[in-house]
């Protein structure tokens, strides 16, 4: 398995993500997931559009979330990303979220994501994942 060894993605929490306590809502967590995969890929090389233009749809099949640590409005979250497990049509993806202002990790998961064509069909997934 890879170590978190890329710097990470950094989100600042906007006040429409937050509850009446001014805490980040659970579901924001997907939208910052998404959000660190895409520039993780574009990190390798190639953008979503691009494996998207040749064919190539990743189609999302799970998505695990455990939160640990509240996040706040207006936090900085760093959420890194790496490689837990790959086949030769799906990849899986592991994610931690920590708050800059105090190192804690507040949230982690994973996505496991297939590679399908236009037709639906699993295909190979791309040489740069």
């Amino acid at each position: 398995m890879n170590e978190f060894d890329e710097p990470p993605h950094r989100i600042r929490v906007r006040y429409c993500e937050t509850d009446r306590m001014a805490v980040a809502h659970h579901g924001a967590y997907v939208d910052w997931f998404e959000e660190a995969r895409t520039e993780w890929m574009r990190r390798r090389g190639k953008t979503y559009r691009q494996l998207e233009d040749e064919g190539n749809l990743l189609q999302i099949v799970e998505f695990i979330c455990r939160y640990h640590k509240p996040v706040d409005y207006d936090d900085v979250v760093a959420i890194r990303l790496r490689v837990k497990d790959r086949s030769k049509v799906q990849i899986v993806l592991e994610y931690e979220a920590r708050r800059e202002r105090d190192g804690a990790v507040c949230t982690t998961g994973e996505t496991r994501l297939a590679c399908v064509g236009r037709d639906g069909k699993l295909r190979r997934l791309p040489a740069e994942l």
